[in-house]
């Protein structure tokens, strides 16, 4: 068994950063460490946990090992309950230092990044906000994996170890360019609706979702004509074309929806939820407490503009 007083907190901390980043160069430059100071420091924890922990991937990085995986959330907790039990009060918020890493959807990502940016470097400069890619269907998994820290979805959650906070519902709305011929009566009906093709959204190529649910039940049909896997791209393609869009009002949000119009759908459609979920070992984490609740904060901007 390893003897605790013989390890140095100093390199578990650096660790840490080693680990989140996978690069001895950016692992430096957070914790404010030369390259030669931090490359040492990966040596001595290599000695210290008996495994490489960072080896060599194509072309010119570094990946983990399946050891530095299975240390990397429980190290990063407990450094975090650490720093808790030291500490004589609330933390400094412009002390700290670190990166939070998150994963959201390309509209939650356009309608809050830019805010939730500035917010941070006011209230806590020393931290860094990482957006990681959106793989559909797996971001609860990474985020129990320990590879990020938030995770905003519509995708329900739980298990003792998440927690999850709702930031709001979003009904549906059937979403054209201004001058598009279906926007011309205020009010859209069903007929007109499916006369004109539709595009929708989807990570894996699917061309049928819950709308499609909803009109197989009253015994209707619609021609999905397009299929792509983000809504930004979905949006600049409505402002371009006569294909219109059954999305969540959230999507109203974002910048590029101002060029849009919308109307109420002409079938009942069940509004859509966004969550944020979180791992419990991040409960004592003071910049990924601060990051969450900077989203829960700025959820609002979600809503963006009535259906008109």
């Amino acid at each position: 068994m390893v003897k605790l007083r013989g390890i140095d907190l100093n390199l578990l901390v650096i660790l840490d950063a080693l680990l989140d980043e996978a690069h001895v160069g950016r692992a430096a430059g957070r914790l404010g460490l030369s390259q030669p100071a931090t490359s040492n420091a990966l040596a001595r924890a290599r000695a210290l946990f008996g495994d490489p922990l960072l080896v060599r991937a194509p072309p010119a990085g570094l990946r983990r090992t399946r050891r530095a995986d299975a240390i990397r959330a429980p190290l990063r907790a407990a450094l975090a309950e650490l720093a808790t039990i030291v500490s004589d009060g609330p933390p400094d918020l412009t002390e700290l230092r670190g990166a939070v890493r998150l994963v959201a959807s390309d509209v939650p990502a356009a309608a809050l990044g830019a805010a939730l940016a500035a917010e941070l470097a006011k209230r806590a400069p020393g931290i860094d906000l990482i957006f990681h890619p959106w793989h559909v269907g797996d971001e609860v998994e990474r985020l129990e994996r320990g590879e990020v820290d938030i995770v905003v979805t519509v995708a329900s959650a739980s298990g003792a170890s998440l927690r999850t906070e709702a930031l709001g519902t979003y009904p549906y709305a059937i979403i054209m360019r201004h001058d598009h011929p279906a926007a011309a009566p205020h009010t859209l009906d069903i007929d007109r609706w499916l006369a004109f093709p539709h595009v929708v959204v989807s990570g894996r190529g699917d061309r049928r979702g819950s709308v499609d649910a909803a009109l197989a039940r009253i015994g209707r049909d619609r021609r999905v004509a397009t299929v792509v896997p983000t809504f930004l791209q979905a949006l600049e393609l409505l402002h371009e074309t006569d294909l219109l869009a059954a999305f969540p009002t959230g999507v109203l949000a974002t910048n590029v929806a101002t060029r849009l119009t919308s109307r109420p759908p002409p079938i009942v459609l069940e509004p859509v939820s966004l969550n944020l979920v979180r791992h419990h070992r991040t409960d004592l984490d003071p910049a990924v407490t601060l990051v969450a609740e900077l989203v829960h904060d700025l959820a609002p901007r979600l809503h963006g503009r009535e259906a008109s």
